[in-house]
């Protein structure tokens, strides 16, 4: 997570994005949601014989999927665009409320959006270094180049170097890559990382209960500290304990990683 909070206004320099190649000529002519308003209107007002486009001459039902791609990628770019602001917003609750149980029903309570959702962002403005100072600059560079629909899922990829690497496998000789073979090359990515089967879920619980055993003898020991042995036991304690939590951390971000390949793959 970022170390600093910053201004909402600084967190993200301005990152414009190709427009896509279009016939749609009514384009945010008096503002987005004004022409989306004209859309929703114009769809009530169809007839039942109005619906299906010709398909012999698909001019229309072309227009249709540009403008359904478009009014996307905006959606797209708020979501990103949003991200240091829901970022600030957790970290601010983290700081204030450490029970994790707490923390989430303030966020349920007061953000209408699910923690899913939330989620997605906060790991967009910590992935691309949103709220850093050191690294916010090439981050915006980053969404720029992918795109923003394209960017919400690389920033499930954590290191930059991967993600260009997903990257230029995505678009191979192409100017851009599409979503779908984003998707793709990401669910590659997690499959070459990962050679081996994810730990199964059981094994959280073994190596939590390994964790919490070997805690309970470094506290058994608190009791009778008074020799330079008992000092070295008790630190020696302290060392397997850590092993211990390492096991954890590592079960834990394997399961986290295969998850987020789960995923991707049930909304590709």
């Amino acid at each position: 997570m970022a170390r600093r909070i910053l201004p909402a206004d600084t967190a993200l320099f301005p990152a414009s994005q190709q427009p896509l190649q279009t016939s749609v000529r009514t384009e945010f002519r008096g503002g987005f949601l004004q022409w989306l308003q004209e859309r929703w209107s114009s769809a009530l007002g169809l007839r039942a014989e109005e619906v299906l486009f010709d398909w012999r001459d698909r001019t229309a039902l072309m227009n249709e999927i540009a403008f359904v791609n478009q009014v996307g990628t905006r959606l797209d770019e708020a979501a990103v665009k949003i991200a240091p602001s829901m970022l600030r917003i957790v970290l601010t609750v983290k700081t204030n409320l450490p029970d994790g149980k707490a923390q989430r029903a303030f966020l349920a309570e007061h953000l209408d959006w699910e923690l899913r959702r939330i989620s997605e962002l906060c790991i967009v403005a910590d992935s691309f270094a949103l709220l850093d100072p050191a690294g916010r600059a090439d981050g915006a560079r980053e969404i720029q180049r992918y795109g923003w629909s394209n960017a919400l899922k690389l920033a499930y990829v954590r290191d930059p170097t991967a993600r260009r690497e997903i990257w230029e496998r995505a678009r191979g000789e192409r100017p851009r890559a599409s979503y779908r073979d984003v998707l793709e090359e990401i669910q590659r990515f997690r499959e070459r990382k990962l050679l081996a089967p994810p730990p199964l879920v059981e094994e959280i619980g073994q190596r939590l209960l390994a964790a919490k055993q070997r805690f309970a003898a470094l506290d058994a020991l608190t009791a009778e500290l008074a020799t330079p042995d008992s000092y070295r036991e008790a630190l020696q304690q302290l060392n397997n304990a850590q092993r211990e939590l390492g096991r954890l951390k590592r079960v834990l971000k394997e399961r986290m990683q295969s998850a987020e390949t789960e995923a991707l793959a049930a909304n590709a």
